[in-house]
């Protein structure tokens, strides 16, 4: 893209470009260069500019059911900190004051930093929606994330909390369990991950360790072993699983299965 003027007035000098469609994900700005010269053109200054992010793309989503799913609390109520609840929601970094008992040893392990189990707060349900991490073309991507945040959407609707996670991938933060939009980011850069640099200040649980629900949502675009293990973990755990496949993948999971194409709205 290029833009240019003559003689910039003292009130500036601005231009406006409309360019589309555009794909999910982030749109970056490479390569501009910045160029000046005095009204006669004897002298000509360049200036190129660092490379950076400017947008994001998000990815489209509907709501799959007619009706949402009754929840035991309303989107509206106030639910208590994380943490406090029975139910497993799922691990963080270790901080002065937690329960020795609440140490999860095995992630602490694979980890090498000691880390603790997280639990629901009481009365509100969490979905983990686990993504095919490595899907075999970006139209498979795409619709991945579609119907990933069509779930998100579906179950906070009804009252609920979501995590998103791919094997490979840090998941959501339990902090953005009830945030549309945050969830929405995570599937944007789907499946590429965050720069590291976000990790850094993040509580999370590491990029293969399964989110410790028992609701599960697989979304798979191809024959994923680590997903599979995942959702076989859960479902082994008691948990209720069930999944999406995206075109013709080969799935082996006991798990009701629902198979779409490629075309959006389902």
């Amino acid at each position: 893209m290029r833009a240019a003027t003559g003689v910039v007035p003292k009130a500036g000098w601005t231009h406006r470009r409309t360019f589309g469609p555009v794909a999910r994900g982030p749109i970056v700005a490479r390569s501009w260069v910045l160029e000046s010269s005095d009204p006669l053109g004897f002298f000509r200054f360049r200036r190129k500019g660092a490379d950076g992010e400017v947008a994001l793309v998000l990815p489209r989503f509907m709501s799959l059911t007619a009706q949402p799913q009754a929840r035991e609390l309303e989107a509206s109520v106030s639910a208590p900190r994380a943490g406090s609840g029975m139910e497993l929601f799922g691990v963080r970094e270790y901080r002065a004051g937690d329960p020795l008992r609440r140490i999860h040893w095995r992630s602490s392990a694979r980890l090498g930093e000691l880390v603790v189990r997280e639990y629901e707060p009481p009365g509100q349900e969490t979905v983990g929606i686990f993504c095919d991490p490595s899907p075999p073309t970006r139209e498979a991507a795409d619709q991945v994330a579609r119907l990933a945040a069509s779930e998100a959407w579906d179950c906070i609707r009804g009252g609920g909390r979501v995590v998103l996670w791919a094997p490979g991938m840090e998941p959501s933060l339990p902090s953005e369990a009830r945030n549309l939009w945050a969830l929405l980011e995570w599937l944007a850069r789907y499946p590429n991950p965050p720069p590291p640099a976000l990790w850094a200040t993040s509580p999370r649980s590491g990029e293969d360790i399964e989110p410790l629900v028992s609701d599960v949502v697989g979304v798979a675009a191809g024959s994923s072993p680590r997903l599979i293990d995942a959702l076989e973990t859960v479902k082994q755990r008691g948990g209720r699983v069930r999944a999406w496949v995206v075109g013709d993948a080969e799935v082996d999971l006991e798990v009701p299965l629902q198979r779409v194409g490629m075309a959006w709205p389902l």
